[in-house]
């Protein structure tokens, strides 16, 4: 039994590497997570093959495996938050948009002159 059996996220020579399946999860989210990781990893975003993409955890040397595999749990934890951030965003655009366009329909304009 090797010593990444049962483990969740193989970590390899300073690495980790996942796929995100794109039918649950949005590029955008996927970036937006990325960018949050920034502190404690490098995250490299791969092709998009079929409906998956590969993403890569890069970290410092100094990090550690058990240290690694918590990244990459907080990264899927980001990512979701960041999925369902989008879809709320989708989803009360509209309503956004109603909001925004009655507030200025009642805003002064100044007059010139």
């Amino acid at each position: 039994m090797g010593a990444d059996a049962g483990a969740p996220f193989a970590f390899r020579d300073g690495h980790i590497v996942v796929t995100v399946d794109l039918r649950i999860y949005r590029l955008a989210a996927v970036q937006k997570a990325a960018y949050r990781m920034a502190a404690k990893c490098t995250v490299v975003i791969g092709e998009i093959h079929d409906h998956s993409l590969d993403v890569a955890l890069a970290f410092p040397p100094t990090t550690g495996e058990q240290a690694a595999r918590e990244a990459a749990r907080l990264f899927f934890q980001e990512l979701l938050d960041q999925e369902l951030r989008e879809k709320l965003g989708e989803e009360t655009a509209s309503l956004r948009t109603l909001i925004l366009a009655h507030a200025f329909s009642r805003a002064r304009v100044p007059r010139r002159g």
